[in-house]
């Protein structure tokens, strides 16, 4: 391991990012370098985002003092960064950044060097660098979860001195699914457990509970679904799950709210899929409750239908009212936020079924299932969706609950 003395002086910005990362159960090295940075395990370390430029360079992590930290502690080579933040911004660094910071480091030809005289940034960048980022305050895709946690096992396995930086934006809820889903697949903890850890580890006695977005925790769950399954078996699981497709049917909203029948304004359901990049999302369907539905005197159910064809397991429902003359649009803009949640149809449909067979996770086993009567649909009450921004303001409640249907194409 390489000297630990301080590696440079104080900063009039240090006092800055000490308060920044106040609720934060930071790890206090004695090498005079302030980062918002935690430990979750000795190999597995959870921090914001760094950044290269000014202004957020005065209380944000800062790229360099990271790299220079890892390199200290750890040993050039003996560590590797996870960026799970999409989104970009102008403070943001690039690939670039962090191979010059690496290739300047290594000024003694007697250090162990990432990247060969003339390698190419494509070809090297790799092996202390992925970026495998999605939207904030989602789950990821659920094959890319277990991508992800696959290759940190692999950078983790590769020697003792070895360790994995995560980081999202706060390191909270992307970082700390990741973290979650690690410890409950290579560490054999329990869900329950590695979410204590997890929380214990970043954040102060009372400060966050840690991941605590509903649609992430349903993912936990999915991924704890998943381990129940022997090794041998998990692989087969996942080409079932690349190879399902759905026929979405119908959302049933039960308890509609009051303001629904009031003919000035309209409820709106959109399904939506990841876009390629997974930055953002995009619309395959949009439904609307229109006079035809609110004309049914039974005002207990509002039944809309939408046969619809996915190829994609990973969904999300969003769900929002809009005024219906612009003359109301300004009263309704207080309650117009979006509730919305994540789910994955291949994993809800095995919690549909009733088979007891050892492969009853096929799709072959799954369509004889429905063949033979058995439905698949999701429940959930408007209290268990996600509210707007990752917080749990869903806006105006427009149902108790919800019903979707769907089928095995």
């Amino acid at each position: 391991m390489m000297s630990t003395r301080n590696h440079r002086r104080a900063k009039p910005t240090d006092l800055l990012k000490t308060i920044y990362a106040t609720p934060l159960n930071v790890h206090k090295n004695n090498l005079g370098i302030p980062l918002d940075l935690s430990y979750i395990t000795t190999k597995l370390v959870v921090c914001s985002y760094p950044v290269t430029k000014y202004p957020k360079l005065m209380y944000r992590n800062s790229l360099e003092d990271l790299v220079a930290f890892l390199n200290l502690r750890h040993g050039p080579g003996n560590w590797k960064i996870y960026n799970f933040k999409v989104e970009r911004g102008k403070s943001d660094y690039e690939d670039r950044d962090l191979e010059e910071l690496l290739r300047s480091a290594v000024s003694d030809c007697s250090k162990k060097s990432y990247f060969s005289k003339n390698s190419t940034l494509a070809a090297e960048i790799d092996c202390v660098l992925n970026r495998v980022g999605w939207m904030d305050h989602s789950p990821p895709p659920f094959a890319l979860l277990q991508e992800i946690i696959d290759d940190i096992n692999t950078q983790l396995c590769r020697s003792d001195s070895c360790v994995a930086v995560l980081h999202c934006k706060m390191g909270k809820g992307r970082s700390g699914t990741i973290c979650i889903a690690y410890m409950m697949k290579y560490m054999a903890c329990p869900l329950s457990e590695s979410r204590d850890l997890f929380m214990n580890a970043r954040f102060k006695p009372g400060i966050s509970r840690g991941v605590t977005i509903l649609s992430q925790l349903r993912w936990l769950r999915y991924h704890e679904m998943f381990l129940y399954f022997e090794p041998d078996v998990r692989s087969e699981i996942m080409k079932q799950l690349a190879n399902s497709k759905f026929k979405i049917h119908s959302v049933q909203l039960r308890e509609p709210s009051s303001v629904l029948y009031s003919h000035h304004c309209v409820a709106s359901i959109k399904l939506q899929l990841f876009n390629e990049v997974r930055d953002s999302v995009i619309d395959v369907a949009t439904l609307e409750t229109d006079a035809e539905l609110l004309s049914n005197p039974d005002n207990k159910t509002i039944t809309i239908c939408f046969p619809l064809e996915l190829d994609a397991s990973d969904i999300r429902l969003e769900f929002g009212i809009s005024a219906r003359s612009q003359s109301l649009m300004s009263s309704f803009t207080a309650l117009a936020s979006y509730a919305h949640c994540w789910l994955n149809l291949y994993w809800e449909t095995l919690k549909c079924s009733r088979e007891n067979t050892s492969d009853y996770y096929s799709l072959s086993n799954l369509r004889c299932e429905q063949a033979a009567g058995q439905e698949f649909f999701f429940v959930m009450k408007w209290s268990e969706l996600d509210g707007t921004g990752g917080t749990s303001n869903r806006g105006l409640k427009l149902f108790e609950s919800l019903t979707l249907k769907w089928s095995l194409v």
